[in-house]
């Protein structure tokens, strides 16, 4: 039986309005709701955090079991700081006038 007779009607719906949490937080703070934007904040920041460890776990077991690349040793140099340098009473400008003026 052929299917050419087949005839499928279009059904019409409501476009479905997908959450923007991002909106909603900027709708709340020009709303002046700040106990509802604090909230969204809260929970926006929790997402991406929560989504950043997910990536970090699966990259990591990925490399300790061997199934992803193994990330390139980065070497890095120590750079050895002076406490003469960390002192900052007066600016390095405000001492060699000083210096210059008693010559």
């Amino acid at each position: 039986m052929p299917d050419d007779d087949v005839v499928v009607g279009e059904v019409g719906a409501d476009p479905i309005d997908a959450p923007n949490p991002i909106a909603d937080f900027l709708k709340s703070v020009e709303d002046q709701n700040f106990v509802g934007a604090e909230a969204q904040f809260n929970d926006m920041v929790s997402d991406r955090l929560s989504d950043a460890m997910d990536q970090a776990k699966v990259k990591i077991a990925s490399n300790l079991y061997g199934d992803g690349e193994p990330e390139p040793d980065v070497d890095v140099e120590e750079e050895e700081v002076d406490v003469e340098d960390l002192d900052d009473s007066e600016p390095e400008e405000d001492m060699e006038t000083e210096e210059e003026e008693e010559v």
